[in-house]
């Protein structure tokens, strides 16, 4: 097979072995660099922990009225008129986020409308002499469970009717000022949040029947929809008041996103926002330190990890801060040398792995065992976090060292000179902005910590232990590498190759080639073996080797290479299982190098110049439930040749 080439782009491509050929810019091409694609990264950034994105996912596959009734209650015809004003667009960007409210209020409504199912014939049978649960176990588990479920009915009831009969007149501002007064009831089921999972354990471990109840509970799909009901556990339903809660500010912001100044509903979304934001502050300051393991249901729809961290007492404690416009990168030369950090000895790092692996094993015993237990799992999933949070914590040995205009520097330990590199290149590329320095005071400081810490993200970290049963946990074995050559380079240098792969949630330097010495097209020829450990990436960095000993890093007592360019690479297990997997598997850059040249031939933008903005301000709402539903409406708006090349294309991607 030939490889995939374009110019100005790597050529990577696998025949029975890992080949590859970069082809390197004058511009120290970066091949794994994706600009679309690092902005969708850092955007993702900015959203809070969300434990389930709304299930509705519909296929988009035809045009029909079935399916676009399934999405949400908006209809599609005419959803983007030509000459349409500015306030017709802000009209129906407020109608599709409504839409995803309603559709998102709906799912959790039949979610509570489950937990609640099994609450009358345990309170019925608590007065027997045979009593599944006592009157004060079943207060503790449903506490106010009811009052929340009346609460969101209420709302929904009331919204719904907006939505359906939307125009520039609608005011649905008093609704959500309505809801968030209400929030109260919240505050009460988080302060009892923990004593409920704890009744319903024990009782899960005493009582066999109730142990049934709680492992399988149905939550029935949307009204207009075919979705069987999905077998959710009770453990996990408690939970979702806490994650419906933690993102009750995100549709707010998109409303006032799209809400005219002038209009009554800003003043009264304004204040909503502004009630909302508090009680979340007030919320972060009491609840207990715990992490909660939500174990996800068969057939239940997850956009995300299982963890969820609540943090009691919290503070943000600002030790230092950089401006922008001061932080420099100060050549080795300049730079002044730094106490001798004390690594941890690579027997124990090895040691910590062979851990791991062994607790891994037990789990997969576990579940083939037709007597394993899930609390038995648990224990041992617990037991195995904990092995890899202290792995990816010690297992960092590489300075990355940021330093004041003023001299001041500080340093941070990182897994991988990849990494380095691109914390090194995000703060250049940022600097090109016309920044000030600025100095804050201990008032504004206290404010900005204090808006993070109300606003603050979770994300959990990257290790196996986090994974749904149902995601990749990556490739085990030995991948044979065949370092060819590279070619491209503006001048002669003495370059040679370095092969990173991902063990246990951090980058491993696995292998490195010779240095090829005073050349613009280096040929190695060089094969390696590379021990895979859940590994999902490969990554590949070339550098020019320097021998000039006064450039000596006072860091690690290392000469310093300069990276010339660098390259990732997804190891798909499921196109290594194929039989044909040396033509399936493609570097992502061909790929995406290819679709772009496609799109650029096109007659037409596929999006079209009149969607474009719509799909962009779609995009970027920060609820899921109206930002699925935006997106779903506008590309159902597309003509049908626009329409039928996306889903080709998507089909042919994911094939």
């Amino acid at each position: 097979m030939e490889p995939v080439s374009h110019q100005g782009m790597p050529r990577l491509s696998w025949i029975d072995t890992l080949y590859s050929n970069f082809n390197y810019g004058t511009d120290q091409y970066d091949a794994e660099g994706n600009e679309e694609q690092k902005s969708s990264r850092e955007g993702s950034e900015t959203m809070p922990y969300i434990d389930e994105s709304p299930t509705m996912s519909p296929q988009l596959s035809a045009r029909s009225q079935d399916s676009v009734d399934g999405v949400s209650p908006t209809p599609t015809e005419g959803l983007l008129p030509e000459g349409e004003s500015e306030s017709d667009k802000g009209l129906l960007m407020r109608k599709l986020v409504l839409s995803g409210v309603l559709a998102s209020e709906e799912i959790y409504i039949n979610q509570l409308e489950a937990l609640l199912l099994p609450m009358k014939p345990l309170k019925a049978t608590a007065t027997t002499s045979q009593p599944v649960l006592t009157m004060q176990q079943i207060d503790a588990i449903f506490y106010k469970v009811q009052d929340i479920y009346e609460i969101h009915k209420d709302f929904y009831d009331n919204l719904y009717p907006c939505v359906q009969e939307f125009d520039n007149k609608t005011t649905v501002g008093h609704l959500f000022q309505k809801l968030v007064n209400q929030l109260g009831i919240y505050k009460a089921f988080v302060d009892n949040y923990k004593c409920a999972l704890e009744t319903a354990e024990k009782c899960s471990q005493c009582n066999n029947q109730f142990n049934k109840i709680s492992e399988d509970l149905k939550v029935k799909g949307p009204k207009d929809s075919k979705e069987q009901p999905t077998s959710v556990t009770m453990e996990a339903l408690l939970y979702k008041p806490i994650d419906r809660v933690t993102r009750s500010t995100l549709v707010l912001h998109d409303l006032l996103k799209h809400t005219p100044a002038d209009h009554p509903d800003y003043p009264l979304l304004q204040d909503a926002l502004r009630i909302s934001q508090n009680f979340l502050s007030s919320i972060n300051e009491d609840i207990d330190p715990r992490r909660t393991a939500v174990t996800t249901p068969k057939g239940e729809v997850r956009n995300s990890k299982k963890q969820f961290f609540l943090l009691k007492h919290q503070q943000y404690d600002c030790k230092w801060y950089i401006p922008l416009a001061d932080l420099v990168f100060p050549s080795v030369e300049e730079s002044e040398p730094i106490p001798q950090l004390h690594a941890t000895p690579d027997h124990e790092i090895e040691e910590m792995k062979a851990k791991i692996s062994v607790l891994k094993s037990e789990i997969q015993k576990e579940k083939k065992s037709n007597k394993g237990s899930s609390r038995a799992i648990e224990r041992l999933k617990k037991k195995m976090f904990e092995y890899e949070s202290w792995l990816l914590l010690f297992s960092p040995t590489i300075p990355f060292r940021i330093h004041n205009k003023n001299g001041k520097s500080y340093l941070f330990l990182l897994s991988s000179d990849y990494e380095r590199s691109e914390w090194r290149e995000v703060i250049q590329k940022l600097q090109k902005k016309d920044l000030q320095a600025f100095a804050l005071s201990s008032l504004e400081l206290q404010v900005l910590t204090g808006s993070c810490f109300k606003l603050r993200t979770v994300h959990n970290m990257p290790i196996i232990s986090n994974k749904d049963d149902d995601e990749s946990s990556g490739l085990y074995g030995f991948l044979h590498v065949i370092v060819h050559s590279a070619k491209g380079f503006s001048h002669s240098a003495n370059l040679y190759c370095t092969l990173e792969v991902d063990s246990f949630g951090y980058f491993v330097s696995k292998a490195k080639t010779r240095v090829f010495r005073d050349t613009t097209e280096p040929e190695w020829n060089e094969e390696f073996e590379i021990e895979l450990e859940g590994s999902q990436y490969l990554r590949i960095l070339c550098y020019e080797k320097c021998y000039d000993k006064s450039k000596l890093n006072k860091d690690n007592n290392e000469i310093v290479d300069k990276i010339m360019g660098k390259g990732q690479i997804q190891l798909d297990p499921q196109a290594v299982q194929s039989k044909n997997w040396h033509v399936d598997v493609i570097e992502m850059n061909g790929v995406t190098g290819t679709l772009k040249l496609y799109l650029r031939e096109l007659p037409e933008p596929l999006l079209t110049d009149r969607l474009y903005l719509a799909f962009m301000e779609g995009i970027a709402l920060s609820d899921p439930a109206a930002r699925e539903n935006c997106m779903m409406h506008l590309l159902r708006s597309l003509p049908d040749p626009n329409l039928m090349t996306f889903l080709f294309l998507l089909q042919h991607l994911k094939r």
